[in-house]
């Protein structure tokens, strides 16, 4: 159809106008002008389709940009969480390690508080004062029962404390003292609870009037002494 539509133009450009003798068209130049009218929609179309692509290339590698910053945000939630939940094991591994040593605790406490089954009395002396200006008397007692040997230290018209000082009664064997607690009067009475190892035996039980309650060895005066035997 365009052919023949381009037909008459041919023929009328072909026609000379009035007075000018007649210009021949060649027939290449006529075809070449047909084909070209013709390849123009094709040209127009393909300039279309490469914005197309274009535009979905450019889409889609924002679109990976996107996807790959959220998966690097993604990863590094993963990896926070994974922190935390070995955090959290650990944490639950103290927790059980303190729970048991707690149980731990209450048996032996309960234990402690439980009273004492078969008590009996063993040897008890008398504590002499050291030197003759000492008013102050006492009581050394050995105690058994259930839980062990134990030696009750009680005494009676002490002198009175100043500062820091506190009473401390001693076990010795030979030249050896040994700290068996230490006490603050009331009114001039005190008294200590030790349990013994039955393993040693000792010579003395002595109190003696000390500057601190923190020594391991006798520093002050003695107040009160008997000599003693345990097994």
């Amino acid at each position: 159809m365009l052919q023949e539509d381009l037909a008459p133009q041919h023929e009328r450009a072909a026609q000379p106008g009035p007075g000018l003798p007649p210009v021949a068209v060649p027939a290449a130049r006529a075809e070449e002008a047909a084909q070209a009218q013709l390849g123009q929609p094709q040209t127009r179309a393909r300039a279309r389709g490469g914005r197309a692509w274009r535009a979905a290339s450019a889409g889609l590698a924002a679109a990976a940009l996107v996807l790959g910053v959220y998966a690097a945000q993604l990863q590094s939630r993963i990896d926070l969480l994974t922190q935390q939940a070995e955090g959290v094991s650990a944490a639950q591994e103290q927790l059980a390690q303190a729970q048991a040593q707690n149980a731990q605790l209450q048996e032996q406490l309960v234990s402690a508080l439980a009273p004492a089954q078969g008590m009996q009395t063993g040897e008890a002396v008398k504590l002499s004062p050291a030197t003759q200006d000492i008013v102050a008397q006492g009581l050394a007692t050995i105690v058994i029962d259930s839980k062990g040997t134990h030696l009750v230290v009680q005494a009676e018209k002490l002198p009175a404390l100043e500062g820091n000082q506190a009473f401390q009664v001693w076990l010795i064997k030979g030249d050896t003292p040994k700290n068996a607690g230490t006490f603050l009067s009331h009114d001039g009475t005190g008294a200590v609870y030790y349990t013994l190892d039955s393993a040693n035996d000792y010579d003395t039980v002595a109190i003696t009037l000390e500057p601190d309650a923190l020594g391991d060895q006798p520093r002050g005066t003695m107040i009160l002494a008997a000599k003693m035997k345990t097994s």
